[in-house]
């Protein structure tokens, strides 16, 4: 079986922004200002690393939902650098920072442990890039 989705980028009318549509959802999107773009709406970079936020909270409540691992919080952080003017451009490397509250440092573990290895974004970025995953929980009060 393959899983696959479309989405589609249309201009507006206004130079450097556009609207991502797909399966009836839609998103304002901006070049940065550095390309000439408005800059005022999420750009590209933003939404690769929200892709992988995104994916990181659904698997984790998923995951600690079938495993019996209910956190209070979740806070997924995710930094992507890139060599400004590297050949080809590529992001270097790829931080993700989670912090989780109300749970033992082990069932944090085992969840992050679940989204590596489920989550395709992930496992695609992985593929091509440094990537860094932290794992830290916040001490009950």
């Amino acid at each position: 079986m393959v899983a696959s989705v479309l989405v589609r980028s249309r201009t507006v009318g206004i130079p450097g922004r556009y609207i991502l549509s797909g399966q009836g959802k839609h998103l304002v999107v901006d070049a940065s200002s550095a390309s000439g773009g408005p800059g005022e709406s999420f750009v590209a970079q933003e939404l690769f690393v929200g892709a992988l936020a995104t994916c990181a909270q659904a698997v984790v409540h998923a995951k600690g939902q079938e495993l019996s691992i209910s956190p209070t919080s979740v806070l997924v952080e995710v930094e992507s650098e890139r060599e400004v003017g590297a050949s080809p451009p590529a992001y270097s490397s790829v931080r993700m920072d989670f912090t989780f509250g109300g749970i033992a440092k082990d069932e944090a573990m085992a969840l992050v442990d679940e989204f590596t290895r489920t989550c395709p974004i992930y496992n695609t970025v992985a593929s091509a890039t440094t990537m860094n995953v932290l794992v830290g929980v916040l001490e009950a009060e």
